[in-house]
């Protein structure tokens, strides 16, 4: 976008230009016009006053950047919006923005700011200019974060969901994360079973999620390299078996068989990796977008995951599934700690994001954000350790340094640890 001084020569326009400033003197919004290249207001209407309680004379006088808090400072230094506009790149996103950025007022106090922007070049002074629009939205965020804490208490006294809670000692369990773990009905200890396949097969049927499976697919996946009559022999056995066990633990279990296809018959059972699925197909939000009314779904998800999918059973047939839902489980958990990075709940962000290094150290992204807190936190010697930490760990891994963003956070610190320090 650009645009160039033009002569105005419809006398109508005098009057649109009287109202439009009536409009802008009197809106409870700030409306502004700010010279990037120079770093200048070039315009500030009057409703500053009102909204940060400078004359529009100081506020003119001011650096954009001194106005923010370091935080949101940090924020606005991290956007690559403004050198993609300088490149040429003109797309929607990158001219249009909203964001949400914690300003100073004359009085000292902070305030939470919906500032709306729009890039454009003026090609009378070859500057990029931000035409924005400032509105005070303190008091909604205050009241979403009440609600954050009453939801959050009640989210860490959930151990299993409510409807489950009271209703699932009387019916089968199943759990699929870390290690398959199967209760009976009114039973407090795990199901026992009499062999390692008795167990496998029963966990390969509720994997295929009831589809119609061939003997032949159950014997190959089970007895591979096995003679067929062997293999058949096998699962015959073990079928038996299955059904034993589980009859043993109060479980009702039908296996139908039609044209060499066989499916089973089960009473209502709680599922561990079904409710992680359901929770998936019910949020409706963009999944790297948490707010305060799915945050509770995103911690019920976490809190699911105890490990990989089957890890501690090592089936060969559940690697692919395993690799889905770990990666289902990192963009989730990674959504959730950005979003508490962004409400200023750092221990919470942290004790997330420790647990997603420990699964994966090589992500960059998990470190970037943790870096990001402890920068926030002033925590320079947590700061300096990390980053030592990962600069070592991608060096002997993969012969890399880390990426741009990670090393401009640490020139950040260094200045910001240089600024505070006695």
């Amino acid at each position: 976008m650009s645009y160039s001084k033009k002569k105005n020569d419809n006398p109508n326009n005098d009057y649109c230009c009287i109202y439009y400033k009536l409009l802008v003197e009197n809106a409870i919004e700030c409306v502004w016009v700010y010279d990037f290249t120079n770093k200048c207001f070039k315009y500030i209407s009057p409703s500053i006053l009102h909204l940060r309680g400078f004359t529009v004379e100081e506020a003119m006088r001011q650096k954009l950047e001194d106005s923010l808090t370091p935080a949101s400072r940090l924020k606005s230094r991290e956007s690559l919006r403004y050198s993609k506009f300088i490149s040429g790149d003109r797309s929607y996103e990158v001219v249009n923005d909203i964001s949400e950025f914690e300003q100073y007022c004359k009085d000292g106090s902070i305030k939470t700011m919906e500032i709306s922007t729009r890039l454009a070049f003026n090609e009378n002074t070859n500057a990029v200019e931000i035409f924005g629009a400032s509105r005070d939205i303190t008091h909604r965020k205050q009241y979403e974060n009440e609600l954050l804490k009453k939801l959050k208490s009640l989210t860490e006294k959930i151990v299993e969901p409510k409807q489950y809670r009271d209703e699932t000692v009387s019916m089968l369990r199943v759990y699929f994360f870390d290690k398959f773990t199967v209760y009976g009905v009114n039973q407090t200890n795990p199901l026992k079973w009499r062999t390692r396949k008795t167990e496998e097969l029963f966990a390969f049927l509720l994997h295929k999620e009831n589809k119609k499976i061939s003997k032949c697919e159950i014997c190959d996946t089970l007895w591979p390299n096995t003679p067929p009559i062997k293999a058949t022999t096998y699962f015959h056995t073990t079928l038996y078996n299955m059904k034993k066990d589980l009859n043993s633990a109060g479980i009702e279990i039908k296996i139908n068989s039609i044209n060499g296809y066989y499916f089973y018959e089960l009473p209502t059972y709680y599922s561990d990796i079904l409710e992680f699925k359901n929770i998936l197909n019910n949020t409706f939000l963009p999944f790297d977008s948490v707010d305060y009314a799915s945050a509770a779904n995103y911690e019920r998800l976490v809190s699911l995951y105890k490990g990989d999918y089957l890890n501690n059973n090592d089936y060969p047939w559940s690697f692919s599934e395993s690799t889905l839902y770990r990666q289902q489980f990192e963009h989730a958990s990674l959504a959730l700690s950005h979003y508490y990075f962004l409400i200023f709940d750092y221990d919470s962000a942290k004790k997330i994001l420790m647990r997603l290094i420990d699964i994966d150290n090589l992500n960059e992204n998990f470190h970037e954000l943790l870096l990001k807190i402890y920068l926030n936190e002033k925590d320079y010697s947590s700061f300096i350790s990390h980053y030592s930490n990962i600069e070592n760990l991608l060096l002997n891994e993969l012969g890399t340094y880390p990426n741009s963003s990670i090393q401009n956070l640490y020139k950040i610190m260094l200045l910001q640890k240089h600024k505070h320090k006695p």
